[in-house]
């Protein structure tokens, strides 16, 4: 997980954050970048965290281009997204694809091939009608520098989009420009691993040694045999801990089991349009929802105390 400037981000996938490559801060010390590696047809979640601001704040997230609205933090807590809205009670998961063959060049060219999350520390000002829909662009429209791109899964229910939206202003304190911009640049493991940002330990699996033949065994006695590399029985002492250990991790990772989250409501805003994204975060106008609790399989083992508080969302 990435922490600067009083936030912490991450990007989760199958339930654990992504490890992160080469992480630094950026000759805008705003900004701190990382590599992570994609993996085809996984979805996944930006989930970021206030570490105790004491400010109201917004996030917007960028995927290859494409603004997506995040949620409101006021002052700590933590947030997440999973998808985009497509509809009022509905939403497209974020996942990682593979790049079109007939894919163009296109206006995304600059953020494409990342995930990058923007956090703002604003102003309440009012409220205002909950902005139209956005349109998910299509993929092949997009120029990508690698293998891989965003897409955005099949449609799913979410809860009912707010009628009303929280429009807001930049705090005195930073103007125009983001408190904190976390930028995750994602390519798959093979690209990473070519240009020596991760190794091929981290993610080629290990090959199980060969198993010796015993060619004078009877037929009846290689099924009955226990799969160990070698013929050779296994040592009981050795077979005690093993059994045990199984057992120990069937109880572990039984159903259910875990911290349970607290149900909050959900709050969200939405942004409307696309543009620059270090324009001034008053000059958008950002819904404010009231939604379901908040899903902890989303998060888990990255916090327990959450605030599930749209800041760009529709």
């Amino acid at each position: 997980m990435l922490t600067h400037r009083g936030f912490s981000a991450c990007i989760i996938s199958e339930g654990k954050p992504i490890p992160e490559y080469l992480v630094a801060v950026a000759e805008n010390p705003n900004t701190i970048s990382c590599w992570i590696p994609s993996e085809v047809g996984k979805t996944f979640s930006v989930y970021w965290r206030d570490e105790g601001t004491r400010m109201h704040s917004c996030a917007f997230i960028t995927l290859d281009g494409f603004v997506v609205p995040g949620r409101f933090l006021f002052g700590e807590g933590e947030a997440w997204r999973n998808g985009v809205r497509s509809g009022p009670q509905t939403e497209r998961p974020f996942m990682f694809a593979q790049r079109p063959s007939s894919s163009t060049s296109g206006e995304s060219m600059k953020d494409a091939g990342s995930i990058m999350l923007k956090i703002k520390l604003v102003t309440l000002d009012g409220s205002k009608a909950a902005n139209p829909l956005q349109s998910i662009p299509d993929l092949n429209s997009q120029s990508h520098p690698g293998d891989h791109c965003v897409g955005y899964g099949q449609e799913k229910n979410t809860y009912m989009q707010s009628p009303m939206t929280w429009k807001v202003k930049p705090s005195d304190q930073h103007g125009n420009r983001s408190h904190v911009t976390f930028l995750f640049r994602y390519r798959s493991p093979g690209w990473l691993m070519a240009q020596g940002i991760i190794s091929a330990e981290l993610h080629v699996p290990r090959s199980l040694p060969a198993k010796r033949r015993v060619a004078s065994a009877p037929v009846a006695q290689l099924i009955n045999a226990p799969m160990t590399p070698s013929p050779s029985p296994p040592n009981s002492r050795k077979a005690e801990r093993s059994e045990r250990l199984n057992a120990e991790l069937k109880n572990g990772f039984s159903p259910g089991q875990g911290p349970v989250r607290p149900a909050l409501s959900a709050r969200t805003v939405s942004v409307g349009g696309r543009g620059r994204h270090d324009k001034c975060a008053g000059e958008i106008l950002l819904d404010f929802q009231v939604g379901p609790p908040l899903d902890p399989q989303c998060a888990s083992g990255v916090g327990q105390h959450s605030s599930r508080l749209d800041g760009a969302e529709r």
